[in-house]
């Protein structure tokens, strides 16, 4: 990206807005092997809102989220985090940007063996030179709203794999990022697994206050959110709000309930 500046500046953000994309496009490759996996994408992402990205295999979903979240340079259009157009940062400057701003919940957890569950939730601030001092009450209040408290000390092999990804999301929460990116975050559990840790993002946002767009395919999952929006053929097919299951399936097979 152009390098308009050497740091990350403290973003503005629209109140309304956590993240928004205008005329967003994605292409891969060249000549016969060109692929657009985005088609000119203009999206909105509310503040405080759980919000589901959905679509059939292709359709430029995890494509959208790593756009959105820094992770992959958008070949045009523009996108804004938190009130920061993310084309104005090099990559020094967007490197430090995600990690003091945007957090990330992936579907193998990605937690380090050798640490515990604690020592797990609190390495993205240590490794950002940060005292535990400056987090201590967000850090205890995420603890106990996940059921963490008495699985502190355990590693990731002692747990289960929805306490793990309990683990995970309490790491991507405990610096109130501007939004959470959760990449179909219930791929690696059973049902009942699933279901509490949809519950707890759905809680993040409902107790703390929190910002997250999760990409899933299931539509159980996308019920938990506040909005759904479906892609197909790298374009935006629909943008529901508080949508039903029929809403969600009528869109998910292209067309209207």
């Amino acid at each position: 990206m152009t390098s308009l500046q050497t740091s990350p500046p403290t973003p503005v953000a629209d109140a309304a807005l956590a993240a928004s994309a205008r005329g967003l496009t994605r292409t891969y490759g060249r000549g016969d092997t060109l692929v657009s996996a985005l088609r000119g994408v203009d999206l909105d992402l509310p503040t405080g809102r759980f919000t589901a990205i959905m679509g059939p295999s292709g359709s430029g979903k995890s494509t959208l989220m790593h756009c959105l979240a820094g992770l992959d340079q958008p070949t045009g259009g523009t996108v804004s985090v938190a009130g920061q157009p993310l084309e104005s940062l090099d990559d020094d400057a967007l490197t430090r940007f995600r990690r003091d701003h945007v957090g990330f919940v992936f579907q193998a957890f990605n937690l380090l063996p050798m640490l515990t569950a604690e020592q797990n939730i609190w390495l993205p601030t240590e490794l950002a030179g940060r005292p535990r001092a400056d987090h201590r009450g967000r850090f205890d209040h995420i603890v106990a709203t996940l059921g963490l408290t008495d699985r502190l000390t355990h590693r990731p092999a002692e747990l289960s794999g929805g306490q793990q990804q309990r683990v995970a999301i309490a790491r991507a929460l405990l610096t109130a990022p501007a939004i959470v990116f959760a990449d179909e975050p219930t791929g690696n559990l059973d049902s009942t697994s699933s279901a509490e840790v949809l519950s707890f993002l759905r809680g993040s946002v409902r107790e703390l206050g929190q910002t997250v767009v999760m990409v899933t395919h299931e539509v159980d999952a996308a019920g938990y959110a506040d909005d759904v929006v479906v892609l197909a053929d790298g374009q935006v097919t629909h943008h529901l709000h508080d949508p039903s299951r029929a809403d969600l399936v009528a869109a998910l097979a292209g067309r209207s309930a």
